[in-house]
């Protein structure tokens, strides 16, 4: 599905409250490896959050390094480290998952995954991307909205884009569930 399809149709889904203030935006640098490039959120034109291949590709090959010097796995041509040498790569993956480093190819999959979902899934998502896109939508309403559970684990976005949700549709704060008590 092209960008500009994708863009149209999760914009389509933001509550009226939040729709022409907050935006998704991409670009592909034509001269970069395979057209490689970034979507970015905006929150009343100024943005607040991206998701780029060359940050998130620089940021992978330092932490599988270090992963594979920590675990003397540096030759993946010697089959005694080879297993070590490609776990590195998925630990890494794992690591920037939880830290909210996509590239622009994943958030395109968590789009087309989020225009698939129901909005009891979304918001029922491990997944940065989805959660965030779910407290904008409109088929959270107010009275949901105002019991949404916020995780501990939830990212900053998530945080920024339910409180910006909830302040200009007048709904009070939200509840941390999972927290000590």
């Amino acid at each position: 599905m092209q960008w500009s399809r994708m863009k149209k149709q999760i914009e389509s889904l933001f509550a009226p409250a939040v729709a022409g203030r907050v935006e998704l935006r991409s670009t592909s640098y034509r001269h970069s490896h395979d057209g490689e490039g970034r979507v970015w959120i905006t929150l009343d034109g100024e943005e607040i959050y991206d998701f780029c291949y060359w940050r998130t590709q620089i940021a992978a090959n330092r932490l599988e390094a270090g992963i594979r010097q920590a675990n003397q796995a540096t030759d993946f041509r010697d089959p005694e480290q080879r297993e070590g040498y490609y776990e590195a790569g998925r630990q890494a993956a794992e690591i920037l998952r939880a830290q909210g480093l996509y590239s622009q190819y994943g958030a395109y999959q968590a789009i087309r995954e989020y225009l698939s979902m129901g909005i009891d899934e979304a918001l029922e998502s491990d997944h940065l991307i989805v959660r965030a896109l779910a407290v904008l939508d409109r088929r959270l309403g107010k009275r949901r909205l105002a019991e949404f559970p916020l995780r501990p684990t939830d990212h900053e976005l998530v945080k920024r884009l339910l409180a910006f949700r909830c302040g200009v549709e007048g709904v009070p704060g939200t509840v941390l569930t999972g927290q000590p008590g």
